[in-house]
């Protein structure tokens, strides 16, 4: 089909195309976006991790941020809590450093969740051998998860110290 021979449907043609063109500048303005970034990267780099003068506790770590979330419990006043500790001229712990327990990666949730969508597609479609294998394999990969007790490690706290007085040096570099 090369053309249609209804002259009232040109109408809709026109704004599509409107619209085609419209999406075009989006995805232009994108593409010189990702240029501008990339030729001017060295220069538009933030290692402080707050470069727009965040208000949430999110814009309070490094960036890149390091592996826990925070090496102190933040003390949160207000519902914008880095923005009321840069307001009360709060500092930064820089002694007193303990290791940071963190739980190693796992591809369980994927394998679970995985194994829940074939059952589902599964049962929609009526597939019972498929499905009840699916529930038995969910079921069996979720037990078998709570039987692995190697899921966690530890932060040493010299890391964390080091961390932490990196990027107080980087945070005091860019601010001055």
């Amino acid at each position: 089909m090369n053309h249609f021979d209804d002259p009232s449907l040109q109408i809709w043609f026109q704004i599509a195309a409107v619209g085609a063109g419209i999406v075009a500048l989006g995805i232009g303005a994108f593409g010189v976006q990702l240029l501008v970034s990339y030729l001017k990267r060295d220069q538009l780099r933030d290692e402080t991790g707050d470069i727009w003068g965040g208000r949430t506790l999110e814009w309070s770590t490094a960036s890149p941020p390091p592996d826990y979330n925070f090496a102190f419990t933040p003390i949160v006043h207000d519902n914008d809590a880095w923005h009321d500790m840069k307001q009360r001229g709060a500092k930064q712990p820089m002694v007193g450093f303990k290791a940071i327990h963190m739980p190693k990666n796992t591809a369980s949730g994927f394998v679970i969740a995985m194994l829940a969508t074939g059952t589902g597609f599964a049962l929609i479609w009526h597939m019972w051998l498929f499905a009840g294998l699916g529930f038995v394999a969910t079921i069996a990969a979720s037990i078998a998860h709570t039987f692995n007790y190697d899921r966690d490690f530890y932060i040493p706290a010299d890391e964390v110290a080091r961390s932490e007085h990196a990027r107080a040096g980087k945070s005091l570099a860019s601010a001055a």
